[in-house]
């Protein structure tokens, strides 16, 4: 092939068709001339080579018109100097040779950068020799370690010599111990004959007795005689004649037992509490709960809420409850989270659920009848409100009855009638606490919930109904345990210290003093009485009362007292205090007396209302005092 051929290795990109490209080179070599133009080639070309001449030595420009198949072009002139362009290009498909002709295609120009790649490549052969090196000195270097390691091996062979010298120690050693052992044996031995000479000695000693024995009898028969020895725990011996052993009083909670009762999960703090449910004694037991004046008054309050079946834990953030002398269940109330919703929403039944409330360890029975739920950014809660385990006996829960006695009966025995469905009972039960009175047959009936027959019988002698902590019981309790002019004959429930209290209100009020009052029953002819205070002229009379079941004098004297002690000048103290360990809950009813610092007052607590902001628990006091009582 000669030099001047042209080589296409690839078709053209772009362009005319079928037409070459021919620029000029970047540095051109003198005495050659170079045709830069267009020569159209026909569609069917696909390689070929076009001859240039030599240039003349003159140069002409200009153009020249030519045919559409003519070739167009310039000519230039170069100083002909001799500067050959020889190279290798190291190709993919080929050898490089080399190129005579001046013209270098822009394919073949780019092949020149990648002679510098491969040169680059080759560039790396003398760092592998430095790797060749360097890994040398790590052979050595491992060469040593290797040396080492058998330094090391002779050191543990001379650690196992050591370790064989610790054995025949340790062989020595246990020689040792059964030397020790065998001594041991002897000394056993030496114990043995040693119990065998105590035995010995005891037989000895067991034989002087009996030689005292007969010296004895020398002296006479001999008589028994009793001896008292007293112990630890009691007297082994009945008290002389003559004197009289009066037993010490203990704690009334004091149990004589190891065994811990746990009637709650202690979920916020490890802390045990201790509550003795016995020191708070019903009013009327004679029994005076003093509480002491101390600088600071410090309680451990707990409250918990769960569910009677099943035990379940209601976590709730805040909880109050209430009740006062004309409520005959409690009302309470709290905020718990909006995922314990299900534990206080009633059944398919629409029964409500019973919970039980835990008031520093002492249960309260109860009844969640309403709920509603709030939510607000980021928060979610529900309120609950209920009242207490006799809500079962009103309205919607108990249906309304009708309630008469053809025969004669006594008062507490128509609360039992109230109590029954068709005679059957509802489970219920009545602590009867005021005096009893007989009604005639025919004379009381009654159409309502099992709840408005018990307080409709209760009205008539003045009394008030009040629920048991946990059971099902109603309490009948009288009003006025006495007159407020005889209250200073009566022992006090409660002795409260103004230390003690936190927050004192007192409220003055004038009611009419009346002094006489007349009762009237709607027995034919009708029973009539009339109650007069005694030491006045009964002058001031009350307004006349009026009940079916107003048939005896119990039951007007009674009704009577209530209606003449709610009279006068009276002042109501606001109390408000912790749930003291000694105190509990003071319920409606109790007899208190409150040293204020000014005067002491006497006073029946009407109202009491529990609150609870987590830690903080308060119990607030309502108590009627009289002025000139």
């Amino acid at each position: 092939m000669a030099g001047n051929d042209l080589i296409f290795r690839q078709p053209p990109a772009g362009g005319p068709p079928n037409v070459l490209v021919f620029g000029e080179p970047e540095t051109p070599s003198s005495g050659a001339a170079y045709a830069v133009g267009r020569i159209p080639l026909p569609a069917f070309m696909v390689g070929g080579a076009v001859r240039v001449t030599a240039p003349p030595k003159a140069t002409a420009v200009g153009r020249i018109p030519l045919p559409a198949f003519m070739v167009a072009g310039s000519v230039r002139y170069d100083s002909a100097a001799q500067r050959p362009l020889i190279g290798a290009v190291v190709s993919r498909w080929q050898q490089a040779r080399s190129i005579e002709a001046p013209t270098l295609a822009r394919h073949q120009v780019a092949a020149t950068a990648r002679v510098g790649r491969v040169s680059r490549w080759q560039r790396a052969e003398p760092r592998s020799a430095g790797t060749a090196v360097a890994w040398q000195e790590a052979k050595q270097s491992r060469a040593a370690v290797s040396l080492r390691h058998q330094a090391a091996a002779e050191l543990s062979n001379s650690t196992g010599v050591h370790w064989e010298e610790a054995g025949r120690a340790l062989g020595a050693v246990a020689l040792r111990w059964q030397a020790a052992q065998a001594l041991g044996g002897g000394v056993g031995l030496r114990w043995q004959e040693a119990i065998r000479m105590q035995r010995g000695v005891a037989a000895r000693w067991q034989a002087a007795k009996a030689l005292a024995r007969r010296h004895g009898e020398a002296f006479g028969a001999a008589r028994q005689v009793e001896r008292g020895w007293v112990s630890r725990w009691q007297a082994a011996m009945w008290p002389q004649p003559g004197r009289s052993v009066v037993p010490p009083g203990g704690d009334p909670c004091y149990e004589p037992s190891t065994r811990l009762v746990f009637r709650e999960p202690q979920r916020h703090t490890s802390a045990l509490i201790f509550i003795c449910e016995r020191h708070g004694l019903p009013p009327g037991t004679g029994e005076t709960v003093v509480v002491p004046i101390l600088e600071v008054y410090s309680v451990e309050n707990s409250i918990a809420l769960s569910r009677v079946d099943g035990g379940d834990i209601i976590d709730a953030k805040g909880f109050a409850m209430s009740l006062d002398a004309d409520s005959w269940t409690w009302q309470w109330s709290a905020t718990i989270p909006a995922s314990a919703l299900p534990l206080v929403a009633a059944d398919s039944n629409c029964d409500p659920v019973e919970v039980i409330a835990n008031v520093n360890g002492v249960p309260y029975r109860l009844t969640a009848e309403s709920y509603r739920r709030d939510r607000s950014f980021g928060k979610a809660e529900v309120r609950v409100q209920g009242r207490g385990r006799a809500a079962v006996l009103d309205a919607p829960y108990a249906p309304e009855l009708n309630f008469a006695a053809s025969s004669p009966r006594s008062a507490a025995q128509l609360m039992a009638l109230a109590m029954t469905v068709n005679g059957v009972s509802n489970g219920w039960g009545i602590d009867f606490g005021i005096t009893d009175w007989l009604v005639p047959g025919g004379t009381w009936a009654f159409q309502g919930t099992p709840i408005a027959a018990v307080l409709d019988i209760a009205s008539a002698a003045g009394a008030i109904v009040q629920p048991h902590a946990t059971d099902a019981t109603l309490r009948i309790l009288p009003r006025y345990p006495a007159a407020p002019w005889n209250w200073h004959t009566l022992t006090p429930d409660f002795v409260l210290p103004a230390a003690a209290i936190s927050v004192e209100g007192v409220e003055w009020a004038a009611k009419p003093d009346y002094n006489r009052v007349f009762l009237f029953g709607a027995t034919d002819p009708g029973f009539r009485s009339q109650v007069t205070r005694s030491g006045t002229q009964g002058d001031n009379v009350a307004p006349q009362v009026a009940h079916a079941l107003l048939t005896h004098a119990d039951a007007a004297a009674q009704r009577g007292l209530a209606e003449l002690s709610n009279t006068g000048r009276q002042a109501t103290v606001s109390l408000r205090m912790q749930v003291l360990p000694e105190t509990g809950l003071i319920l409606p009813g109790s007899l208190v007396s409150y040293d204020g610092g000014d005067a002491v007052r006497l006073g029946l607590v009407r109202g009491m209302q529990l609150d609870w902001s987590r830690p903080t628990l308060r119990q607030v006091l309502s108590l009627e005092t009289h002025v000139e009582a």
